[in-house]
């Protein structure tokens, strides 16, 4: 009797260690199976709609483990301007947002890991005897609360919000599944902003390529995030129109000006980016750029120059070519060197690198004073380019020009005429 009063004691023994083990078992099983879906949420939802990635993230937890709710809160930073939550249901009368100027929370911003409450309504009422505001915080019905934080090199970037009937579902045993969730979650986050960070960087380059050449938009990465705003600097423009373009256009259906006009955009403009020069913008028939900015060219100058130049050299070959089935193209080209200011104006999301000031202004005049074929160049354009004025290609003579009279400008100026091979 007391051998089968003992076997029936070993079998109890054996099999509530079983059953424990199984439990530890489903559990794990479980907990795995979260991880699993949440990582596939990774994977099937489009990276664009975050709200979505996170809303599921959280409605995994609270459906594996049984939770009232589940939240997330994310820090404001560098890139988040403003806090936010995003969370699964709780009750109607529930104010979450709340939560977050509370004393315990508070702690989670701040040295605490993670923080177990046993009763939120308990919260509630110590509180509420110290400032009647905290009455009525939570709903009606009272939750456990387990909170989590989650850091990236050392400081909060979001916490980890879980909200239970009771307190059971947050056994210490269950702590190190939520670290490996929060793992999670913080490699999730770090790799989308890593994400959006490098689309956003893209749309910038697309929308600097505009502007700039291939080398000078790599530089300017280089030196961090573009700013909307202006700095002065000392730099070329140069202003370089079709001669009479629109008269010349007039007799021309519209379709055959955009064609006229592209070959001779696509021509010209990888002139400038060729010699570290920058595009402001297409006016029309012309083309604004200017040289030494946004990264500085001591040789901005002889740059401006030689473009201009081969600007020329380049329309005698597009003449050639079009001359069976347009007219034959003439240009002019003014030149001025200064200060101005130069930056990025418009918004983030659409950015325009332009220069304005004195020095742009003077370009243009001087480039309406220019004839069919000719350049024209400032006296402070010709002081930096003399020296080197020999090693120009396609420069066939210089005329100086005393005594221009410039709209706008009170004292006559000096000018230097160049005359290229190709005129």
């Amino acid at each position: 009797m007391n051998k089968d009063k003992r076997a029936q004691e070993q079998f109890e023994e054996f099999k509530k260690n079983f059953l424990s083990i199984q439990k530890k078992y489903d559990e794990k099983i479980n907990e795995l199976s979260i991880i699993k879906e949440m990582n596939n949420t990774m994977q099937q939802i489009d990276f664009i709609d975050q709200d979505l990635i996170w809303i599921r993230h959280l409605e995994c937890l609270k459906k594996y483990k049984g939770l009232a709710a589940a939240a997330l809160y994310f820090a404001p930073d560098n890139e988040i301007k403003k806090d936010h939550f995003f969370h699964t249901k709780i009750g109607e009368t529930f104010n979450l947002t709340a939560i977050k100027h509370l004393p315990f929370f508070k702690s989670l911003l701040g040295e605490k890991t993670n923080v177990l409450i046993a009763s939120l309504k308990d919260v509630e009422k110590e509180l509420s005897k110290q400032d009647t505001a905290y009455t009525h915080l939570f709903s009606d019905e009272d939750y456990a609360f387990y909170g989590q934080s989650i850091r990236s090199k050392g400081k909060v970037i979001a916490i980890l919000m879980l909200f239970g009937r009771d307190n059971s579902m947050f056994e210490s045993s269950h702590f190190l599944f939520y670290n490996v969730v929060c793992d999670h979650l913080h490699n999730s986050m770090v790799f989308l902003r890593l994400y959006y960070g490098k689309l956003n960087e893209e749309k910038q380059m697309i929308q600097l390529s505009r502007f700039f050449s291939k080398n000078v938009i790599g530089e300017i990465f280089k030196k961090g995030k573009l700013r909307l705003g202006g700095e002065k600097k000392l730099a070329a423009v140069i202003f370089v129109d079709l001669n009479g373009f629109t008269s010349f256009s007039e007799n021309m259906e519209p379709e055959e000006v955009v064609i006229l006009l592209n070959h001779f955009f696509s021509r010209m403009i990888p002139l400038i980016f060729k010699n570290k020069g920058t595009l402001d913008k297409l006016l029309g028939d012309g083309i604004l750029a200017v040289f030494g900015t946004p990264l500085e060219d001591p040789d901005s100058c002889l740059n401006a120059v030689r473009t201009a130049l081969e600007m020329f050299s380049v329309l005698h070959d597009l003449n050639r070519e079009i001359k069976k089935t347009f007219r034959q193209l003439q240009m002019s080209v003014g030149i001025n060197y200064g200060e101005l200011v130069a930056g990025f104006m418009g918004s983030e999301a659409h950015l325009n690198y332009t220069v304005v000031g004195d020095t742009v202004n003077m370009a243009q005049r001087i480039e309406s004073l220019a004839g069919s074929n000719q350049i024209l160049v400032s006296s402070a354009v010709w002081k930096q380019i003399k020296p080197h004025v020999d090693s120009l290609e396609n420069l066939k003579g210089v005329t100086r020009l005393d005594h221009v009279k410039l709209k706008g400008k009170e004292k006559r100026v000096c000018l230097f005429q160049l005359e290229p091979q190709y005129s």
